[in-house]
């Protein structure tokens, strides 16, 4: 019985990580309008794909707190909560450079 409920569970992880990888949180799309999901030559504006969680946490608070000043930024991460920071941050580390 050990033998069949370890393969199940193990799908199981892997079905709920595509699904993860794949629909990106709300609010999430806020970001990829400026944000290039691939390299762009001559912008200033950083890509965020791939950047550890923890950054993006901290700079998002950091926007949303008025500690780092912006025309656009700040106005986008007070839209925010913590817990949708976070899970879009997650969402952005987890994808390709």
């Amino acid at each position: 019985m050990r033998l069949m409920v370890l393969p199940a569970l193990a799908g199981l992880f892997l079905l709920a990580g595509a699904a993860e990888a794949a629909e990106p949180p709300p609010g999430a799309s806020s970001c990829t309008g400026c944000h290039a999901p691939m390299k762009v030559a001559d912008t200033v504006i950083p890509r965020i794909a791939g950047r550890k969680a923890s950054d993006i946490v901290q700079f998002m608070r950091e926007y949303r707190s008025g500690a780092w000043p912006s025309s656009v930024m700040g106005r986008i991460a007070k839209g925010f909560d913590d817990a949708q920071i976070n899970a879009i941050a997650a969402w952005f580390a987890a994808q390709p450079e």
